[in-house]
């Protein structure tokens, strides 16, 4: 197995059991991103690293497409389900329908509503990262005013909701915490789809009516890279302080070169190494398995992105 899926070199979990008769499923929301391309890469070779069984379907950014999905997978006669959800209730009745025909379920990276059966999920510590990455902001960029823009995933993503939220509250919190005080307008919000053209095209809209912002806060690294060609089209090159979320390779190469402010890690590898490893735990009938699992938070800049840096890394 490579050696890249395993955080910080620790032994992986090592199973009593063989698993070689069971059968897991992922089901991603779509490919047309790197990090859920990395994120399926990684789930498929862990899995295939206990000996278990693998199939893997795409929900192509489609609540329906995504259902449709799921139900092809029960369909096979898959034994676990891992699943990644679009929308945290849309999912819902298929999630209940696995469970009714004894799948065991699973979600990694994202939510799903507390009405779902599901057994454990994995998932970033999106508020602390952006909590994290608004106090980076607060600490770093000293202007009269902070006009701030942000470019949201899409509508009634909880995810890309906490990012947000935390972003606000951690800029917010490290502003009082020094100046007693807070200097930033949030000056508006632009739907980028988690997508490099989605963020170029929000980032247009946006500079277009609000040409004076000086902080973007995108929810993922690929709309933040998306928006920085924008930036670079329109000539306001260094003029806006850029933050992203996940890691992604190119946001590090980004920062080196001094056009990427920050970003907070969400690495797929680590996330589908944590999933797998819980099953796996769980099929070994071990106790005390949490039903939220989050990864750890790591905020990456100009000082430690040498650290993080692989040219290698799919993401």
């Amino acid at each position: 197995m490579n050696n890249a899926l395993v955080k910080d070199s620790t032994p992986m979990y090592s199973s009593k059991k063989s698993l070689a008769e069971t059968v897991v499923g992922y089901c991603t929301p779509t490919l047309d991103a790197p990090f859920y391309v990395a994120l399926e890469k990684s789930v498929r070779e862990n899995v295939l690293h206990y000996g278990m069984q693998y199939l893997s379907t795409d929900g192509e950014g489609d609540i329906n497409k995504q259902v449709r999905a799921v139900e092809d997978l029960l369909s096979k006669g898959i034994k676990v389900l891992i699943l990644n959800p679009l929308d945290p209730k849309a999912l819902i009745p298929v999630v209940k329908k696995a469970k009714d025909q004894g799948v065991l379920v699973f979600i990694l990276d994202s939510f799903i509503d507390d009405d779902a059966p599901y057994i454990s999920s994995v998932v970033a510590n999106n508020e602390l990262n952006g909590e994290l990455l608004g106090a980076w902001v607060a600490n770093n960029i000293k202007k009269p005013l902070l006009r701030v823009a942000l470019i949201s995933g899409n509508q009634g993503n909880p995810v890309g909701r906490e990012k947000r939220l935390g972003f606000i509250r951690g800029l917010a919190d490290a502003q009082i915490l020094h100046e007693n005080s807070t200097n930033f307008k949030i000056v508006t919000q632009g739907w980028g789809g988690w997508t490099n053209n989605g963020g170029l095209k929000a980032m247009e809209d946006i500079l277009v009516a609000h040409n004076d912002i000086n902080v973007l806060f995108a929810e993922n690294d690929a709309m933040a890279i998306g928006a920085l060609k924008t930036i670079k089209e329109m000539g306001m090159d260094g003029k806006i302080t850029v933050v992203g979320v996940d890691g992604q390779k190119e946001a590090y190469q980004l920062i080196k070169q001094g056009r990427y402010s920050v970003t907070a890690q969400n690495s797929p590898a680590v996330l589908g190494e944590h999933m797998v490893t819980i099953i796996a735990r769980y099929l070994n009938d071990e106790q005390g398995i949490k039903q939220v699992n989050y990864t750890q938070s790591v905020i990456i800049d100009s000082d430690n992105v040498n650290q993080f840096y692989n040219p290698q890394s799919l993401f």
